[in-house]
């Protein structure tokens, strides 16, 4: 699975890292960075994902399924 931040549309609402601070980070100027996932993103983790990117209320956050 792959995260994508569209950092033009993206308002810095925090919305992403304030809910799930294991898959995206403030990185520094209020735009998400998409952190580093070792095991790779369980049911759960996904089920978690794509709440925050329905959630998001600029639309900024897509995912693609990768494989």
């Amino acid at each position: 699975m792959r995260i994508l931040i569209d950092i033009d549309t993206c308002t810095a609402c925090r919305l992403c890292y304030d809910t799930l601070p294991k898959v995206f980070a403030d990185r520094g100027d209020g735009i998400p960075l998409v952190l580093p996932i070792k095991k790779g993103y369980d049911d759960h983790l996904k089920w978690a994902v794509r709440e925050v990117m329905e959630s998001c209320p600029s639309g900024s956050i897509q995912m693609e399924e990768v494989g």
